[in-house]
């Protein structure tokens, strides 16, 4: 993952899931999900040039749409369900390259995003990406690329008793169902899982999740709680996982390690 995701895109020092810039051959074919749906790949860039990478993919057994365009990129983005976002780079300004990159970063699903490019010069620090490829490159690499980040999103779920938590689209698995959580309530969560069974006070909480260690007024920090055990409890009016110790800070009252790996939590689940 470059430097410029990790800046943008983490939480506590987790890696986010990867996104692929095209700038531009494995034979094999992908694997097929759980309801033998082909993993989906979103091309971003002009049709000339594009023709025979999108050609590829879909003899290969990808399904594959593609777009131009800033707003037509953003509509595919919310429509289509990327699971890899290719974006050819050479067909876009910088600054539409920096919201259809931060726009994939906040999708539920966080596509891996993969950067095409014609020079190896060019600097992306502003764009949020995980990894690049520089032409001339082969098709093999182009798919062994795609299956290595399509293969790591295992890597990217915890688990902690009855609680399952994947840190690339902040879906959680818990007592009660499938949730998708938002963007504070899954470091809290996150947070608390690294931390099992143990006591953590307000400020540490505080200090990890809003990075101030200012304690003048927690109730965002209550409401926020409340909002998470809404999440994780069967009855969130009497907390059985997520507890308050009065004064003091909360614990996440189940015993054993994090486990890292595991299978990703579906959109749809």
């Amino acid at each position: 993952t470059f430097i410029a995701r990790r800046r943008i895109s983490s939480y506590n020092n987790h890696p986010i899931p990867p996104v692929i810039l095209c700038a531009g051959r494995d034979l094999t074919r992908p694997k097929r999900g759980a309801k033998g749906m082909s993993e989906r790949v979103l091309y971003i860039g002009k049709l000339v040039g594009s023709g025979k990478i999108t050609k590829n993919l879909k003899n290969s057994g990808y399904e594959v749409q593609r777009s131009e365009g800033l707003r037509p990129s953003l509509r595919a983005l919310n429509d289509f369900a990327a699971h890899i976002v290719i974006i050819n780079v050479n067909d876009a300004s910088m600054i539409n390259l920096r919201r259809i990159t931060r726009t994939a970063g906040r999708r539920p699903g966080r596509p891996f995003v993969i950067l095409l490019s014609d020079d190896r010069s060019m600097q992306f620090e502003d764009l949020v990406f995980d990894s690049i490829l520089v032409r001339p490159f082969t098709y093999r690499r182009l798919h062994n690329k795609i299956r290595q980040l399509l293969d790591s999103r295992p890597s990217y779920v915890v688990s902690l008793g009855p609680i399952t938590l994947d840190r690339r689209t902040r879906r959680a698995k818990t007592p009660n169902g499938f949730s998708q959580l938002t963007p504070k309530q899954f470091q809290l969560l996150n947070y608390l899982m690294e931390h099992p069974n143990e006591l953590v006070t307000r400020k540490e909480l505080m200090l990890a999740v809003w990075e101030t260690d200012y304690l003048g007024d927690t109730r965002t920090l209550d409401v926020h709680i409340r909002w998470l055990r809404e999440q994780i409890e069967e009855n969130p009016s009497k907390p059985q996982l997520l507890r308050t110790h009065r004064g003091e800070g909360y614990c996440l009252a189940i015993e054993g390690s994090l486990q890292v790996g595991g299978e990703p939590l579906a959109k749809d689940e």
